[in-house]
């Protein structure tokens, strides 16, 4: 069964949902496509029974985020019964319940049994405004079908919604990324991730890119891509608050600024991770050994980390948030200011133009934002 927190002040709750209507051209994520009613009811009911060896009942829980795969891909009424253990979780009154979804893949009447079972938050998996772009990368819905949903989500009463945004497209040009931004927009969600493409091996995307059946955006372009989003989603009224996310005042993501700041989290499900302060873990991948055996023998992968490597991770993870990392809080957590840890690579970063200090913060500038992973490899 999966590991208990050491923490008692709080922590989210991730669950995991392998499956998918069909599986997008890029996704390299432990999904499985098709519809098998079999399978998908023996995983809820090993899912159900490690959530219930899982919950202590003591630990609050201020952030639940359901992901995949794709949750709505289930039945209904199994969704609903993996909300409805949940609840039986220690939930703060403010609690942040997220579910992901696509467009295509639930009827719209599940949206109010979404938010009778508690669901407060929705993410939305769009990608693209337009139909041939969602097609080329492997979307099974349409513009429409989004319209039709978000559409929907509004009058089921969800009013914290997320849309997901991809630039770096395979025939993707600034007009198609500038006409996505300005049409999700004109929706007004409450919270815009805007995610670069970043090819993965083993995928369709990868082989047809491998055989030159298609092609991506130079750096270039991707890099004009990603300021435009920016400089739009300001002027729209959308907070750049992290790398590739945006948010309407107070609607930033709980649960994923928790992750980025190091707070707990227990994960659930196939190849759910989980971090308890001072370890990290993941369940097996294996769905045979998970279903056998929920409550036995599917963790791996225990890592106890390191002074050194609580250290790395607060750097890495910290400086994904625009404002960075607070010097006084490094220093009361370390007991040393940030310069006695990492004084010379700090100097070299900020000669580079990547890092600057500002308001009692060190954090990426703008060319930072852009070589973010060269200044995140420096502190591994």
């Amino acid at each position: 069964m999966s590991k208990p927190t050491k923490n008692n002040e709080g922590m989210g709750l991730y669950i995991h949902i392998p499956f998918c209507v069909s599986k997008c051209g890029y996704c390299d994520f432990l999904s499985f496509e098709g519809k098998d009613d079999s399978l998908q009811r023996r995983y809820v009911e090993a899912l159900i029974a490690e959530i219930q060896a899982a919950n202590n009942r003591t630990t609050e829980i201020d952030t639940v985020y359901i992901g995949g795969g794709t949750p709505t891909a289930l039945p209904t009424h199994l969704l609903c019964e993996i909300l409805h253990e949940v609840k039986h979780f220690n939930l703060t009154k403010d609690a942040e319940i997220t579910v992901e979804m696509n467009p295509c893949t639930a009827p719209h009447s599940v949206l109010p049994d979404l938010k009778t079972c508690g669901v407060n938050r929705l993410s939305i998996g769009l990608q693209a405004w337009q139909d041939d772009l969602l097609a080329t990368i492997g979307r099974a819905h349409t513009t429409q079908d989004f319209v039709s949903t978000m559409e929907a989500a509004r009058a089921a009463g969800f009013d914290n919604i997320n849309v997901d945004l991809m630039f770096g497209l395979p025939g993707q040009t600034q007009r198609h990324w500038q006409e996505s931004i300005a049409q999700v927009a004109a929706f007004a969600p409450e919270h815009i991730s805007a995610y670069s493409l970043t090819p993965a091996e083993d995928t369709l995307l990868w082989d047809a890119l491998e055989a030159g059946k298609i092609q991506l955006p130079d750096e270039s372009a991707d890099r004009k891509m990603y300021h435009q989003a920016i400089s739009l989603l300001a002027a729209a009224g959308y907070e750049h608050y992290e790398l590739s996310n945006f948010a309407k005042p107070g609607r930033r993501s709980r649960h994923n600024v928790n992750c980025w700041l190091r707070k707990p989290y227990l994960g659930l499900g196939l190849g759910a991770h989980s971090f308890d302060g001072a370890a990290r873990w993941n369940n097996t991948e294996d769905m045979g050994q998970y279903l056998s055996s929920p409550l036995l023998n599917i963790i791996e992968n225990h890592q106890q980390l390191s002074i050194q490597d609580t250290m790395s991770e607060t750097m890495f993870l910290g400086l994904r948030l625009t404002k960075g990392i607070s010097l006084q809080d490094f220093h009361n957590r370390f007991g040393k200011p940030l310069t006695d840890y990492y004084g010379p690579k700090l100097e070299m970063l900020t000669a580079k133009g990547l890092l600057a200090y500002k308001d009692g913060c060190i954090a990426l500038t703008p060319l930072g934002l852009d070589l973010a992973n060269q200044v995140f490899e420096a502190f591994l």
